[in-house]
């Protein structure tokens, strides 16, 4: 792997180590306990390193005009765990911002528009290339042009709880709109979940099981990608319980606000069923 490196390192001499790492002592004079002191300090350093630059983006020193490489790295899309290969040669476009990020499935894309906006990904970073860079020269980038933007799928805000708003509504057969098939939908009135969040998935109350045909499976997503919050698309409301599921990449990020679509699937037609009523609740982490 070949990274170009930043062209300014002499300006941090004389800073401060992270916390954790060992200083030569004073008055060391051994060559060997100043080298033992120094790989340790550098063991330190690169057991950080492999934590904090998983799946990072960087300018791709080998391949400098317009690509990026990634590292390799790993993350949960709900309860399965996808690992990415460290990769090399990524193609850019030019004189755009590119969204570079990580699909659920873990393919690598880019758009020059934004992140995806209900679709469950992994945001790694924006990259301004050509007229859109700092130098504003087509056909190239610098590495300042990076930015990190990895943290949108890691962390919540500091001071506030992992599960920190939702959004609910009481919903009965009879506010379902019939999609002359298997399936019946209702769209949140209440609230959406508003843009900057990160979707942890959603519950289900039933208090009257939606009954009258074989089956009643739900799942929550939105327009477009129905179960983009269910990871777990078997659960059932065909009797009363309470059900749920995480979503589909776990903290899936949402760049727009996005309303809620409900939608529950019979066994052959969604107009035999004759009765049901629940509440539903989507979980979600607020992060701007």
């Amino acid at each position: 792997m070949s990274e170009q490196q930043r062209s300014d390192p002499l300006n941090y001499l004389g800073s401060i180590f992270a916390p954790g790492l060992l200083y030569p002592a004073k008055g060391e004079t051994s060559a060997a306990a100043h080298a033992e002191t120094f790989a340790a300090a550098l063991l330190r350093i690169g057991d950080a390193l492999i934590a904090a630059t998983a799946m990072e983006v960087y300018k791709d020193a080998a391949n400098p005009t317009l690509t990026v490489g990634v590292r390799a790295g790993s993350y949960y899309n709900g309860s399965t765990l996808v690992s990415y290969s460290a990769s090399t040669g990524f193609a850019l476009t030019d004189d755009a911002t590119n969204y570079v990020y990580l699909t659920a499935a873990g393919v690598l894309t880019k758009s020059t528009t934004s992140f995806p906006t209900t679709a469950p990904h992994i945001p790694l970073a924006e990259v301004d290339t050509g007229s859109e860079s700092v130098a504003e020269t087509s056909g190239s980038f610098a590495v300042l042009d990076i930015t990190d933007r990895r943290s949108r799928s890691m962390y919540a805000p500091a001071g506030r709880s992992v599960i920190a708003k939702s959004v609910s509504q009481s919903l009965e057969i009879g506010d379902f709109t019939d999609n002359a098939d298997d399936t019946g939908y209702i769209d949140f009135t209440t609230d959406d979940i508003p843009a900057g969040s990160a979707v942890i998935g959603w519950k289900a109350v039933v208090s009257t099981g939606f009954t009258g045909d074989t089956t009643a499976l739900i799942e929550v997503g939105v327009v477009g990608d129905t179960d983009a919050w269910s990871s777990n698309t078997a659960q059932s409301v065909l009797a009363a319980a309470t059900v749920g599921s995480a979503a589909k990449a776990l903290y899936a990020f949402i760049a727009a606000a996005s309303t809620p679509r409900v939608t529950v699937t019979g066994g052959a037609d969604f107009g035999a069923i004759a009765a049901g009523v629940m509440v539903v609740t989507v979980y979600y982490i607020p992060l701007d």
